[in-house]
């Protein structure tokens, strides 16, 4: 172990072989010494054997930095390098700062994965479900999988549609009424509850009947009311239907109730007086 001023005296030849051997002793046991060396220079290498450290001097020749453990090689604390360009090998101490990894330094990955962690704690990623699926947790060291929304009859959305616009008609061919709703299922394999209050049907002509049909689209449903005309102007206040219908889409779908008369001549409709009627269209999950 041994230190050395880096300085060759003028002396004697054997003096001088003496002191180049010295010096060079001290570089190639970078300085070691349980003291720091006498002389000291800008990056200059010191091993502490007094504490165990292998140790630099700074760029101001002001302090010793401490670089590594000199009996097992660990890098210390504050010896941590600022790494750039492409890695490889192992780091016993390597260290990223807080917040420094974005977006731009991950990893490619497939949309619609999310990031997870394995039973081995190592980082993984949730395999991308199906649209309408949703993310199911299965307890402690499972990672969660997309699945299937829940059934058992649960509210998934409701429409509704209105109306006090009189709807009428001298024919026995069905007109629109003007009650109308849209709806887009979320889940092909929801089912769509239709309730209808169709109000003040009525007719001006004895012994006609008002004929109310509930429409999908262009796809009749049912033709659900016949409302008898007894008098000269008779008004049922409210004529009602429940329907579930089985739509088996995710694209927008309309529903409409249409009226017509059972005899043709004089006046029949819904909506007199300009009361309300409504629509309203519930998705169901099944």
């Amino acid at each position: 172990m041994s230190t050395h001023d880096y300085v060759i005296a003028n002396q004697t030849g054997a003096n001088t072989r003496s002191d180049l051997n010295n010096a060079f002793s001290a570089i190639v046991s970078n300085n070691s010494s349980a003291s720091e060396p006498a002389t000291m220079y800008a990056y200059q290498w010191w091993a502490d054997t007094a504490n165990d450290l292998l140790k630099q001097r700074n760029a101001a020749n002001s302090a010793w930095i401490s670089i590594l453990t000199l009996s097992t090689g660990a890098v210390t604390s504050g010896g941590d390098p600022t790494m750039g360009g492409d890695l490889t090998g192992t780091a016993s101490n390597a260290q990223i700062a807080a917040n420094a990894v974005g977006l731009a330094e991950m990893a490619g990955g497939t949309d619609g994965n999310l990031i997870t962690y394995d039973a081995s704690g190592d980082p993984a990623y949730v395999t991308t479900g199906t649209s309408g699926q949703v993310l199911t947790s299965g307890g402690t060291g499972v990672a969660p999988t997309f699945q299937a929304a829940a059934g058992g009859g649960k509210v998934l959305q409701v429409v509704q549609g209105y109306t006090s616009t009189t709807a009428g008609t001298t024919g026995t061919t069905y007109v629109d009424s003007n009650l109308t709703a849209t709806i887009t299922p979320t889940l092909a394999t929801s089912k769509v509850l239709v309730v209808v209050h169709q109000s003040a049907c009525y007719t001006n002509v004895i012994g006609d009947a008002i004929h109310l049909n509930l429409m999908k689209d262009t796809t009749q449903l049912v033709e659900w009311c016949k409302y008898y005309g007894q008098t000269s102007t008779q008004i049922n206040t409210t004529n009602s239907l429940s329907y579930l219908d089985s739509p088996s889409t995710t694209s927008a779908t309309t529903y409409k109730t249409q009226l017509k008369k059972s005899i043709g001549g004089g006046t029949g409709g819904a909506q007199a007086n300009s009361t309300y009627s409504t629509i309203t269209l519930m998705e169901i999950g099944v």
